[in-house]
Parts: C-alpha cells; structure tokens; sequence
C-alpha cells in the first residue's frame, strides 16, 4: 500500500504471517512499530524531512502550514515542527484540514492573514490540487513548498496551471536523469506518465530480488533478513534504478530531487545526496 494509514493496519497480518511487505506509506510511525517484516520503497519522514526543513530555512523566515488530519499529516506536520524548533524559520500558522476536503478557501485565507514567507501543504493527491487551486485563486505569489505529493504527476493534472511555480523535495521523480530511462519504458508501455508511486513499485520488486539473491534461497524470513542494514548497488542491481541502503528499521536511504513545477512539468533542479552523506 501507498498509504500509511493502509500499511498501519495490515502490517500485522504481514507480520504474523513473516512475509517481506513493502510500503510507499510516508509516515514516521510505520517502521517504528518494530515490525521486521516491513520496508520502504520511498523515504520516511524521518529520512526525508530533515532534507526538506534545510531547504525551507534558506526559503522562509515564516511559514504557514497547511495539513491533513490523518497519520500521515500528522506524522509530516509533527516531524517538520520539531526540525524547525530553533532554526532561522517559524511557524506562524498551523491549519488542519480533512481527507477528502473539497473546499480550501478557509484554510489559504487563515494562511494568508499570517503574512508568512511561504507556505507548506501536506495533504493527499486530490487535496494538494485543490489547495493550489485555491492558492492561485486568492493570489498567492509567494513560495509554495512541499514534498513528493505536492508536484506529484496527478497533483499537475488536476491542478493545472495552478501547480506551476510549486517546490517540493522529492525522493522519486521520472523527470530525475537516474530515472529518465524508466519513465519512457513506463510511458511506452501504458500510454501514460509514471508518478512517484509508478517507481516505488518497481524498485520493490528489483530489491526484494536483490535481498533472494543476497539470501542465496527463496524464503522469505531469509529475504527480511538479508534487506536490514544492507545496501544495493544499481550498477549490480539494475533494476533498483538508485543505489539504496536499509537500515534495521526498514527505512531507506538514498539520493532525492528538488522540483520545481515550471510550465505544467515538475523539473529538477537539484540532486540531494544521501542523509548518510551528510555524517
């Protein structure tokens, strides 16, 4: 599941039953269940914001935060405040909405009134579109940032021109070089754009062929224990398209984008290394 909320409830099956399970689900809390069957194909927010709050600090003096009142909101919103706790960037505003919200011209005009430096949404697919909608519709000219949801493939579909001008840091994105390769293959096949979800797919196949491999046997309590703290290269694994280390948790780690969507298209405009680069 891409879900957090999905992973949260059927992991324990997964569990019981000791089968690798992978997960695009974002939320800090999923591998900090101590479940040693569980493993991400995108970054935890554990992973990801700290990437994410450098980038606002050289953005924002202030900021505004709109979120989703789900576990993967939360889990965003609750990260990114504690990052920011201290730093040359404040949260002025903090502005809950709900799963399935049609209407977000209460939430921007809160967000608005604060005079912020820029805005962070963190909210799901058809949420995000909304929101910039909403944004453009009330004149918002200053700086809208996110992550891999907010210039996901989807989100500038429905968002339409309204999307261009959006930031986010990204952990996949066939628009990446590293990834370009498989964006066409992808396209080429199925007559339509491959997202961020497209890419985790794939990669969990190609890792948990990687891990057999790795184990020397098909089992899959072998496998689960061949993925913790292991690191997969691309260049001996092709088809995990990035090289990509596991910690004993299941969180992965590797390098990410920043986009910025320009003319209806999310374009990199930097490759971020990896977090354990950084130490």
């Amino acid at each position: 599941p891409v879900y957090s909320g999905s992973i949260m409830v059927s992991m324990a099956e997964s569990k019981r039953g000791e089968v690798p399970n992978f997960t695009g689900g974002e939320a800090a809390a999923i591998t900090q269940q101590g479940n040693p069957y569980v493993f991400r194909t995108a970054f935890g927010q554990t992973v990801s914001f700290p990437k994410l709050a450098r980038f606002i600090n050289t953005k924002a003096k202030t900021l505004a935060v709109i979120y989703v009142n789900n576990d993967f909101g939360k889990g965003g919103r609750d990260t990114l405040a504690k990052l920011l706790e201290g730093s040359s960037t404040k949260i002025v505003a903090d502005i809950s909405t709900d799963a399935g919200q049609v209407d977000f011209s209460d939430a921007v005009l809160k967000a608005k009134q604060t005079n912020a430096d820029a805005i962070f949404v963190y909210t799901n697919e058809e949420e995000s579109a909304r929101a910039l909608r909403e944004l453009r519709k009330q004149g918002w000219n200053k700086p809208i940032i996110g992550e891999t949801t907010l210039t996901g493939q989807k989100v500038i579909e429905l968002a339409g021109e309204a999307a261009n001008g959006a930031m986010a840091h990204v952990g996949l994105t066939v628009d990446a070089p590293q990834l370009k390769a498989f964006g066409d293959k992808y396209k080429a096949a199925y007559k339509a754009e491959s997202d961020h979800n497209g890419v985790k797919g794939y990669t969990g196949v190609y890792v948990l062929k990687a891990a057999i491999e790795k184990a020397g046997k098909v089992d899959r309590k072998a496998a689960a224990a061949a993925l913790r703290n292991s690191c997969f290269s691309a260049k001996q694994h092709p088809g995990v398209l990035l090289d990509v280390c596991f910690d004993d948790k299941g969180d992965l780690d590797r390098e990410s984008f920043l986009v910025e969507v320009k003319n209806g298209r999310p374009e990199v405009v930097a490759t971020l290394p990896p977090a354990s680069a950084k130490k």
